[in-house]
């Protein structure tokens, strides 16, 4: 059994297995709304999305609260980690983008419409 000890963090080096002195790589330990939670408390000022034609940007910090709420107030009307999610939303609004996040912050599966 591996503790939480044992596991391979995201900083941590490729692990090599030394019968074969293969590079392997483990799996990810964070999700992708956990490396925005991150990477957001590390650089929040930093602008990550730009409409110049509505004269709005959005910086980690925005997409970190808005996918942060947007993620709690789908688990608060009963979704549970694990549902599928079925978007309709096109892939190039801001909108889209807050969603995968959410989804990956409660666990849920993300299904986009084309």
């Amino acid at each position: 059994s591996r503790t939480p000890s044992s596991t391979m963090t995201a900083s941590a080096s490729p692990l090599v297995n030394k019968a074969t002195a293969v590079e392997t790589r483990g799996m990810a330990t964070m999700s992708a709304g956990g490396a925005l939670t991150k990477i957001a408390g590390e650089h929040p000022h930093l602008d990550v999305l730009r409409y110049e034609h509505k004269n709005m940007k959005f910086t980690l910090k925005h997409i970190e609260y808005f996918s942060e709420a947007l993620a709690i107030g789908l688990l608060e009307n009963g979704l549970q980690p694990g549902d599928a999610v079925l978007s309709w939303l096109p892939d190039h609004f801001s909108e889209q983008l807050v969603l995968q996040f959410a989804c990956s912050k409660a666990g849920f599966v993300l299904y986009t419409l084309d």
